[in-house]
């Protein structure tokens, strides 16, 4: 009769312990090499106005550019001073599969910038658009000669919350 019991005990508190490990494992992120990223971050850049300034391009490369049902994905680029205040009007616009797009950091006849002038850019993806659009769109920076327009060096951005690692075995 105690073994029969014991035996009702020890099943019941197995099956609870199973649903409360089942109830844990159900809700545990998958990691993958994938993450869906909705801003890209660029490092310091030093310009020297008088010569130089810099360009910030973009480009989405997923989808095709015939496919009507592909919509188009809001991005917003932002400037920031070396101190992190927002430098200029964040701007906002809509891009399709294909197309590309540029934005000088200074403006022509901006104000005057006396000395060098640091800054660094992002770009922000929709979330909701990323997700329902799948949007692939490539920044890179490119700071060129005012007196040439000849490019000095090219600068790729950083995907918040990229891990290059690939998926483990069987988990694709």
């Amino acid at each position: 009769m105690k073994t029969k019991q014991t035996l009702v005990k020890t099943l019941a508190l197995g099956v609870v312990i199973g649903v409360l490990i089942g109830f844990a494992v159900w809700n545990v992120n998958r990691v993958s090499a994938i993450k869906e990223v909705d801003k890209v971050q660029f490092g310091i850049v030093t310009l020297l106005p008088a010569s130089q300034n810099a360009r910030l391009n973009l480009v989405r490369v997923d989808g095709s550019i015939d496919d009507p049902n592909i919509r188009p994905c809001r991005v917003q680029i932002k400037f920031y001073d070396a101190n992190g205040r927002t430098y200029g009007t964040p701007d906002t616009f809509n891009l399709r599969p294909g197309v590309a797009i540029s934005r000088i950091v200074i403006p022509q006849g901006g104000t005057a910038i006396e000395g060098g002038f640091q800054f660094r850019a992002e770009v922000g993806i929709d979330p909701e658009d990323a997700t329902r659009n799948r949007c692939t769109v490539v920044p890179t920076m490119e700071v060129f000669s005012k007196q040439t327009g000849g490019t000095l060096f090219m600068y790729p951005g950083l995907a918040e919350g990229f891990n290059p690692q690939p998926d483990p075995p069987g988990q694709n």
